[in-house]
């Protein structure tokens, strides 16, 4: 009779356990598929000694579709409001502020609780409000360069639907004005460091 009680009681452990075991490896395995967020993000501008070199905190919005546990793509728009003064070299000075959009992958790897990955988004970011045609008296306008942004992304999940965010990159800008070749430039790239953290809910 013991040894009958023990059996019965080892099997209904088992079938108890074995549900549990299934739901955590199907909860591990099921990567949300949507995930919308927001983010905080600061650019420090590169001016290469042709234009002035300038730091602008931003805010904005992303979107990504996980189309498996290590591959994602996304998009991201972000909006610096400040109005920094920006030299055409020593010769004029315009205020603008900051129009960012990036659209891309991410690639990498991911736990339950964590993940890492590389990303490799290409964009623009527009100059607003400028006045680049008055280096020869022409209306304001804004200008729109090419961006590319590539580096690192590092990811926590405290809950299956919430992910915490933290990027670092270096964000490329192709800067292409008619104003710069007005002072004898013409096009040139720059380098630019970019860090952001947010928040994401996903789906």
């Amino acid at each position: 009779m013991r040894k009958m009680f023990f059996f019965v009681l080892a099997a209904a452990a088992l079938l108890l356990m074995v549900p549990t075991r299934n739901a955590q490896a199907q909860s591990r395995s099921e990567t949300p598929k949507v995930e919308v967020g927001v983010n905080y993000t600061l650019l420090r501008t590169n001016g290469a000694g042709i234009i002035n070199s300038s730091t602008d905190n931003g805010v904005g919005g992303r979107l990504t579709f996980n189309l498996s546990d290590g591959l994602s793509i996304e998009g991201e728009f972000n909006q610096f409001p400040q109005d920094n003064r920006i030299n055409f070299a020593n010769l004029s000075s315009v205020n603008s502020h900051k129009t960012q959009g990036l659209f891309g992958v991410k690639y990498g790897m991911r736990t339950e609780k964590l993940g890492i990955f590389g990303k490799l988004r290409p964009g623009f970011v527009r100059f607003s409000e400028g006045d680049p045609a008055g280096l020869v008296g022409g209306p304001p306008s804004s200008a729109t360069n090419f961006a590319l942004d590539f580096g690192g992304v590092f990811e926590i999940y405290p809950l299956r639907s919430v992910a915490l965010r933290f990027d670092v990159g270096d964000t490329v800008i192709r800067y292409n004005s008619s104003a710069f070749n007005t002072i004898g430039v013409g096009s040139f790239t720059t380098n630019n460091l970019q860090i952001g953290t947010g928040v994401a809910f996903r789906f």
